[in-house]
């Protein structure tokens, strides 16, 4: 009878070192060239909204010009509220991007967006109180319904807790009854930097 002797020890088998210098530089390289392709995704983007308002500046310029002509040829005739009223919508689609673009610039637009603003929303709630839209042009205008008008300053205050808008205050709050027992409310809250 032979007998088998396992001069095998696990203490003894190389051990992978997972915390060693190699894989932190490795992973820190990696986390650098993130940072890099994100921050040139916004400089790309950011690019391509100053292009898009520069075009829009364009076309408000030619139509500006296109109205004093037609106003001139057609003075003593009336003038067209067609062109008006696509002056008026040009002009607004001009604002809108002026105003996405100085948002941007001013900080309200960071790498993460507004994904921090959202996040927040989603972890307050109140018992009545309900979200119906949320609008973000410079400021964050919530607008939602609740039960009783008492609620929403107490959801105001949940708000006040989280991080992303401790600070902050509400620059606008409108509240309206409803006739099937809701009341209609909307507040804003300014973005831009963050307070000090």
């Amino acid at each position: 009878m032979s007998q088998q002797i396992n001069l095998f020890d696990a203490r003894f088998q190389r051990q992978k070192r997972h915390f060693s210098a190699a894989t932190l530089a490795a992973t820190l390289a990696a986390v650098l060239v993130l940072a890099l392709a994100i921050q040139q995704l916004y400089a790309y983007q950011s690019r391509s909204l100053q292009a898009s308002v520069a075009q829009t500046d364009a076309r408000v310029a030619q139509l500006r010009d296109q109205v004093a002509r037609f106003a001139r040829e057609f003075g003593a005739q009336g003038g067209s509220t067609a062109l008006a009223d696509e002056i008026a919508r040009t002009e607004e689609a001009l604002r809108v991007r002026r105003g996405l673009l100085a948002s941007m610039q001013t900080g309200a637009g960071t790498a993460e967006g507004f994904s921090a603003y959202l996040a927040a929303l989603a972890r307050r709630t109140t018992q009545g109180v309900w979200l119906t839209g949320i609008d973000i042009d410079g400021s964050l205008v919530i607008k939602g319904r609740a039960l009783d008008g008492e609620r929403v300053p107490a959801y105001i205050r949940q708000l006040n807790r989280e991080e992303t808008f401790a600070g902050r205050t509400v620059s606008e709050l409108r509240m309206s009854a409803r006739p099937e027992d809701a009341l209609e409310f909307s507040f804003s809250i300014p973005l831009g930097k963050d307070p000090s």
